[in-house]
């Protein structure tokens, strides 16, 4: 599991937005994306960096939790 802290993810809009944007990459990947804490946890077979960039390009900058 990869855990991500995302400081532009504020609401659900941005919640659905992330959960989206990883889901079209894998979508058999699961994932929690709470704008309360702005975490975001993964389990996919995306690789750390192909996540780092897919929420980048999604225009959600991640950070390593």
């Amino acid at each position: 599991m990869y855990a991500f802290t995302v400081k532009t993810m504020t609401c659900g809009g941005c919640s659905a937005a992330i959960t989206r944007a990883i889901l079209a990459a894998d979508k058999s990947a699961t994932v929690n994306a709470t704008p309360a804490n702005r975490r975001v946890e993964v389990e996919t077979r995306l690789s750390h960096g192909d996540l780092l960039e897919l929420l980048d390009d999604a225009g959600f900058p991640a950070e390593p939790a």
